[in-house]
């Protein structure tokens, strides 16, 4: 036994000696994450209902060692299997349209969220509706349901810079009005997108965190219930990586307003963006 647990101390400290030669290589990564860029401006067209939305930006960054960017690599040296914490979901077919908001350069698979890690998600209630924290555990719920991500509410931010963020910040979710998000102009109701990162070398794509805008306006005059949770739930889907479709059975339908709830296209996207592979 003792000869044993020797054995597997100079096992660790050789796999040890390798992360220090990557920390040196790529740098600490013990050191915090740097700051995303800041996104560009999508564009957008001309809208006439409420449901109108932009399509979520994403972002590539590329970062020096750190555990999280190299999954792979230190899961392989420390011997350890990385694990689903929710079942993937079983695709359904179906003739409903759906679209990623990236994809791999090299396979052509869409970029998502590592089903292995919590998507942590923080509130900023400053000019929320009063029934906010409801519109967005729903939309958590069923974007959950959707997938087999698996979503943390973990409370309430002050925070309210969507276009400067770090790998480790929490999907941030606010209402504001266009004179601090100018894509909320005009007629559009929600701006939703997450940030992808892909580690130095060409790994892997994936999402890393990303914000959910709602025009504060917008949700003073709406009186449909059904409207106002469709909206959230459509900005969650571009938050997980769901783009524009032109089949207006389908939530994520552009103009928006068709529907109030996932079709069968948006739920095939959503299963297959919670099918990835951990990262």
């Amino acid at each position: 036994m003792f000869g044993s647990r020797r054995r597997r101390q100079r096992e660790l400290d050789a796999r040890l000696r390798e992360l220090y030669l990557l920390e040196e290589a790529y740098g600490r990564y013990g050191q915090p994450p740097p700051a995303l860029p800041s996104p560009p401006r999508p564009s957008r067209g001309p809208g006439f209902i409420a449901l109108v939305v932009v399509a979520g930006v994403t972002i590539s960054a590329v970062f020096a060692m750190q555990p999280q960017i190299f999954p792979d690599r230190v899961h392989e040296l420390l011997g350890t299997t990385p694990e689903r914490l929710l079942p993937a979901r079983d695709i359904p077919s179906g003739p409903g349209e759906f679209s990623f908001m990236a994809t791999q350069p090299e396979t052509g698979d869409p970029v998502g969220y590592n089903p292995c890690e919590v998507i942590e998600v923080a509130i900023n209630p400053d000019g929320a509706p009063a029934d906010h924290q409801e519109l967005v555990e729903t939309a958590i719920e069923h974007t959950s349901d959707a997938t087999g991500l698996q979503f943390e509410l973990v409370g309430t931010t002050e925070d309210r810079d969507f276009e400067s963020m770090s790998m480790d910040d929490p999907v941030l979710v606010m209402w504001a009005d266009e004179d601090e998000a100018p894509d909320l102009a005009d007629d559009i109701a929600g701006v939703g997108g997450s940030y992808r990162v892909s580690a130095y070398g060409g790994a892997t794509e994936r999402y890393v965190t990303g914000f959910v805008i709602l025009d504060r306006d917008a949700y003073d005059d709406m009186r449909s219930d059904d409207m106002r949770q469709a909206i959230v739930d459509h900005e969650f889907g571009h938050l997980v990586g769901l783009g524009h479709v032109d089949d207006p059975r389908q939530l994520m339908h552009e103009r928006g307003g068709f529907v109030t709830h996932y079709g069968d296209g948006d739920l095939t996207g959503l299963a297959e963006l919670g099918a990835i592979g951990c990262s």
